[in-house]
């Protein structure tokens, strides 16, 4: 099981990264509107949510107000593509050692298993994505190329 999702993982954080080495700096800080965030912030928000996400891995509580233990120490390009490999890294390692078959969670009062709770992870890296990819247009850049061949852009 944890092979499958890692599988799907990897194609969708290879779509992340894909975005955040080939694209413009300017599109990388666009701010569409003052209540948008910036691609290079959503890319830290993204290492954010993935530490929260691991912790339950390890049977803690889904916690968000977490997510500044997790904050990267930098948002400059290199260090948020250092970021995001790390927590694959572990990603990888805490999958290894997860019995997929018995892990449930608490999803803010539903119980959930394995394949539901990665579904968690894959749509909201997904959502994000489809944020990018507005933020390229409205910038007038066209996305990256394995952006448009996944998703017809």
């Amino acid at each position: 099981m944890q092979t499958d999702f890692l599988r799907r993982w990897q194609h969708e954080r290879g779509m992340t990264r894909e975005f955040l080495a080939t694209m413009p700096d300017e599109c990388l800080d666009l701010r569409p509107d003052a209540s948008f965030s910036t691609v290079r912030e959503q890319a830290a928000h993204l290492v954010e949510c993935q530490g929260c996400y691991h912790a339950a891995f390890v049977g803690a509580p889904v916690d968000f107000r977490r997510k500044a233990e997790f904050t990267p120490a930098h948002a400059d390009r290199d260090a948020l593509l250092a970021a995001l490999a790390s927590m694959d890294d572990e990603l990888e390692r805490l999958l290894a050692a997860l019995d997929a078959d018995a892990f449930s969670i608490d999803w803010f009062g539903n119980r959930i298993g394995f394949w539901e709770y990665c579904a968690v992870l894959l749509q909201h890296e997904a959502l994000h994505h489809g944020q990018w990819s507005a933020h390229a247009r409205l910038g007038g850049w066209e996305p990256p190329v394995g952006w448009i061949l996944n998703w017809g852009l």
